[in-house]
């Protein structure tokens, strides 16, 4: 008889040496794991360590599927002023959707500060930042290699979440015109253009947000519809690999999880290989890039419909 898997807690320094050099790096890789444990999906920028004002640095900046900014910092053991004001008035002077501070502890007086700030935000959702405070363990099943655990233990009110699903949705753009008029370089005009007249004519159907187009085709989810990829009116393209995996759905879309699949994806966009929802840099999509752009939509579209059919076929 096999016996149970033994897991084992430690401490951030127990499994990660250096906070600055080892854990933040692995919160910068992982940290659609720890937007999962926030409710949000999150994926780095391309930025930690990053600089502000006075030569300080705030750990990782980060944003949503919106484009919406996340500043992000982490501390062994329990959280102190400094790191709590420091990501406050970044969050503050970028304006950012929100601030998030991963410690192994926190105080009940700054609890109750990210608190009062949640209320307020909730008062006033254009200037307010939502604060989560999340605590982090290490993890270890057996020998396996140490893994984060996040604990939310401050999220912004109920009433506040609902409040900003609500003010996306009336900001969403009512027109492909909108989108196109926010576009300020020709050639990047002409390859959005090509790439949705092209998504148009095979079929597929599209959405829009708010600086931002969502191309969908038909697959295995509740409304029968998944992302394939979303492009930014700065020309950036998003493509959630989380979702191809089923982190969304449930349901992974086996052949856009192999490793050829995401090396020749990463080639494309030039990605690091780790992102679950990641992003190009600003004024990737050039004219010269539409048709492999095309292609590798196709392709998703492709192992979207093949599984529908193949769920259909089993009855499911």
């Amino acid at each position: 008889m096999t016996g149970m898997a033994r897991l084992k807690y430690g401490r951030l320094s127990e499994a990660w040496k250096g906070e600055a050099s080892d854990f933040t790096p692995l919160l910068a890789e992982q940290v659609d794991a720890l937007g999962a444990a926030l409710g949000v999906d999150l994926a780095t920028i391309g930025k930690s360590e990053v600089v502000t004002s006075g030569n300080r640095r705030i750990d990782i900046l980060a944003t949503d599927s919106e484009g919406s900014e996340f500043v992000i910092e982490n501390q062994y053991r329990g959280l102190d002023h400094d790191h709590l004001t420091r990501g406050l008035a970044y969050a503050v002077a970028r304006r950012a959707r929100g601030l998030v501070v991963v410690a192994e502890e926190h105080r009940d007086e700054f609890r109750a500060l990210a608190q009062y700030l949640n209320d307020l935000a909730e008062l006033d959702t254009e200037r307010g930042i939502s604060v989560w405070l999340v605590e982090a363990k290490a993890v270890q099943i057996e020998d396996s290699p140490w893994a984060p655990l996040f604990d939310v233990v401050v999220e912004p009110n109920s009433f506040t979440a609902i409040v900003e699903q609500t003010k996306q949705a009336e900001t969403a753009l009512s027109s492909l015109d909108e989108l196109l008029a926010m576009i300020q370089s020709d050639s990047m005009l002409k390859a959005v253009q090509a790439v949705v007249e092209a998504w148009d004519g095979m079929g597929h159907r599209r959405r829009l947000g708010p600086n931002h187009i969502v191309l969908e085709a038909r697959g295995p989810s509740k409304n029968g519809f998944r992302t394939v990829i979303a492009i930014y009116a700065d020309g950036r393209v998003m493509v959630p690999f989380g979702s191809y995996a089923g982190q969304n759905s449930g349901i992974e879309i086996a052949p856009l999880t192999t490793t050829q699949f995401r090396d020749e994806a990463d080639a494309l966009f030039g990605f690091g290989g780790s992102e679950k929802l990641a992003r190009t840099a600003a004024a990737w999509l050039t004219p010269e890039r539409t048709t492999a752009l095309l292609a590798f939509c196709t392709t998703v579209a492709d192992a979207y419909k093949a599984a529908l059919e193949s769920l259909l076929d089993a009855g499911i």
